[in-house]
């Protein structure tokens, strides 16, 4: 039984660490204060069906049955955004999910030091506006969605001319 606390703790811990998001290049306080909201209710969400999990193991290794997980709908997918720039990045995420009908889930002021990254929490499924430009540059406009494959968002500075080039050109 020791054995399995301590297997369950260490999973415990590994979630936790494997989620960590953090709201160190954001500048604009509704979305840091957003950021810790969606934070805290996954964390709990996650306690909470890991513990039923458990729970759920127990019975099913004490009644001798099959272990069937719980599982809910996932609602949110930890992102990264990249600088692959030599500049600093300016960036606003835009979007039209509410979030507790206190506002949309919009995460501004985000200011990314070359080479930079930033893991941020957003819903799941959504679509994103990624405006970004450098204190030089045009401000540029990638559209993302929440449900593809694709968890790092790499920005430099005149991607998104470059891909309209490409296309113009084909």
């Amino acid at each position: 039984m020791n054995r399995l606390k301590s297997i369950t703790l260490l999973l415990a811990v590994l979630i936790c660490l494997g989620s960590c998001t953090s709201t160190r290049y954001l500048t604009d306080s509704v979305s840091i204060d957003r950021q810790h909201d969606m934070r805290s209710n996954r964390v709990v969400k996650n306690i909470g069906e890991g513990f039923m999990n458990t729970s759920f193991f127990i019975l099913a290794a004490v009644l001798n049955t099959q272990f069937e997980p719980v599982e809910s709908e996932r609602e949110f997918k930890r992102v990264t955004l990249k600088n692959e720039s030599l500049d600093s990045l300016i960036v606003n995420m835009v979007t039209d999910i509410v979030w507790k009908e206190t506002g949309y889930c919009d995460i501004m002021g985000i200011v990314l030091p070359p080479q930079a990254k930033q893991k941020l929490l957003v819903p799941y499924p959504a679509a994103y506006n990624i405006y970004f430009k450098t204190p030089y540059s045009e401000e540029e406009k990638l559209e993302v969605r929440t449900d593809n494959k694709r968890k790092v968002i790499k920005l430099k500075a005149g991607m998104t001319k470059i891909q309209i080039e490409e296309n113009q050109q084909n």
